[in-house]
């Protein structure tokens, strides 16, 4: 006889559907968090590698604009000797000479984005340094008179401003006024008067 009983087969038990739920909703989160974290590893690096190109880019404009400031000065000295050998007396070969350099060395300098600051106009304290103001009655108010020394921009940007010299009217002297006049004429009265005093009680 056979009372044995055949032991019972185990029953998986099949995973809640609120589990299961909760579950891709934690995989959903942790997706979007890594996502996020993702994208904004990626705005810093463009942000970066903007900075970075543009700080590159400024040493760059620093750099040449130090070499264009002492090209200028040679330009400069250009100018000088073509003005001292058009009064000397051998003008004719030694002058085309140099007009041919100035205006090899101002080919090369526009090329390099460097333009001349105009000084056909009024003062622009952003791009002409005022170095002495004279009463010219054929000029208007702060309107250039002369430029002494030219100035110039690198792609938009001053490098040397122009030194001019510019036009400042004379404002003609106040007369006194009657008032003020009569009021230190009693003042000083007054003071005397004080002294007189202090003198008789003594």
């Amino acid at each position: 006889m056979n009372d044995e009983l055949e032991p019972q087969e185990e029953v998986a038990s099949e995973p809640d559907a609120t589990d299961q739920a909760r579950e891709i909703e934690e995989l959903k989160r942790k997706n979007d968090e890594s996502l996020e974290k993702l994208k904004r590893l990626q705005a810093e690096f463009e942000n970066y590698r903007k900075r970075a190109a543009k700080e590159r880019e400024e040493t760059i404009q620093l750099a040449t604009a130090r070499l264009v400031k002492e090209l200028l000065l040679l330009a400069d000295n250009f100018e000088r000797a073509q003005a001292i050998s058009k009064n000397s007396n051998n003008a004719g070969s030694d002058s085309q000479g140099l007009k041919m350099m100035y205006y090899q060395l101002m080919d090369i300098l526009r090329g390099e984005g460097v333009t001349e600051i105009g000084t056909n106009c009024r003062l622009d304290p952003f791009q002409h340094e005022v170095m002495t103001k004279v009463d010219d009655p054929n000029r208007e108010e702060d309107e250039i008179v002369e430029c002494v020394q030219k100035g110039y921009r690198m792609k938009g940007r001053v490098i040397r401003p122009a030194r001019v010299i510019v036009c400042k009217r004379e404002k003609p002297a106040e007369p006194a006024n009657e008032n003020d006049n009569h009021k230190n004429h009693d003042d000083g009265h007054e003071c005397r008067e004080e002294n007189e005093e202090d003198e008789n009680q003594r």
